[in-house]
């Protein structure tokens, strides 16, 4: 989001992907997303198929070697350059696929501002815990976040 809150968490076992937590994720949420970026591993039907209900545009790199989908299709567009220019590279400066670093950078805050590890042993407290972190997190972001400022 713009003020770079934390609007949807899911806490999920080391053998679940990324990709099969997508859909629970935009399910948490009712706010209008204008578009949903991330890396190669949501690069699945199932992850375009939630982001198209969420009337979302995907900006989700496809994997090397990826074949186009039915005619139409939203990926096709980022298919149709890593095969004329030989890589994701021009596609993602086009269509500010670098803004998924933000939500990097909320990782980042959430492991060096709050520590980065659940102290609870038992699933359903780390889930607890996990959200009190992103609340806290939220909190300090609302209070304002650093500015950079360029020394010469």
């Amino acid at each position: 989001t713009s003020t770079h809150e934390i609007i949807a968490a899911e806490l999920s076992l080391s053998n679940v992907t990324d990709a099969e937590v997508l859909p629970n994720l935009l399910k948490q949420t009712r706010r209008k997303i204008i578009e949903i970026s991330g890396d190669g591993a949501y690069d699945t039907r199932n992850c375009h198929d939630a982001i198209r209900l969420k009337r979302a545009v995907p900006l989700i790199p496809p994997r090397e070697g990826a074949a186009f989908w039915e005619r139409g299709h939203p990926r096709n567009l980022a298919v149709g350059c890593q095969k004329l220019y030989g890589s994701n590279k021009k596609w993602k400066k086009r269509y500010g696929y670098h803004k998924r670093s933000l939500s990097e950078t909320a990782m980042y805050r959430v492991k060096q501002l709050l520590g980065g590890k659940l102290s609870l042993r038992d699933y359903n407290a780390q889930v607890g815990e996990t959200y009190a972190m992103i609340k806290a997190l939220n909190k300090l972001t609302g209070l304002g976040m650093p500015e950079t400022q360029y020394v010469v």
